[in-house]
């Protein structure tokens, strides 16, 4: 069984500590570093959201894919409400700021596992209750999902570097 696939997801998903990907950006995680709880409470622009809510939102579509990928149901896996853009904690503090990075580096854990566990026999059949999207689909969505929300927190981060307080 050809397993190049599934590894070559997976290495986009969770790379080498250090190592940077064909693109030369950050991973999802790696862009959070150094980001205080301020920060990522800060809104560019009106009902623009935030990287805190960006952080929430793809912990989120991890869960689903993993979920997916386990053929399991989604309800009550994921511990925050608002689907997939969970609200950020009325009080913002840099605890809850750590929980909740904490919170996507574990369904980034859990999704790595699941990932590892699939079998790559499955990858090009249709994910369960789905007519079009096979497991392929999902790995590779997940992986554009992360590539695009770590640049739009790059982005967001030099906005707050030269925003006018």
């Amino acid at each position: 069984m050809n397993t190049k696939r599934l590894d070559d997801f997976l290495h986009a998903l969770d790379p080498s500590r250090g190592e940077r990907l064909w693109y030369g950006g950050a991973t999802l995680l790696g862009a959070l570093r150094g980001v205080s709880a301020e920060q990522a409470a800060w809104k560019p622009h009106g009902e623009c959201s935030s990287i805190w809510q960006i952080a929430l939102h793809c912990a989120y579509a991890k869960c689903v894919v993993r979920c997916k990928l386990q053929d399991r149901n989604l309800r009550g896996e994921f511990p925050r409400r608002g689907g997939y853009w969970p609200q950020v904690p009325a009080a913002i503090s840099d605890r809850s700021w750590s929980a909740d990075r904490d919170l996507l580096r574990e369904e980034h854990e859990r999704l790595l596992g699941a990932a590892e566990d699939f079998d790559p026999a499955r990858l090009d059949r249709k994910v369960a209750g789905s007519k079009r999207w096979t497991h392929a689909d999902l790995l590779l969505g997940i992986v554009m999902h992360d590539t695009y929300h770590a640049g739009q927190i790059q982005i967001m981060k030099l906005m707050w570097d030269r925003r006018n307080p």
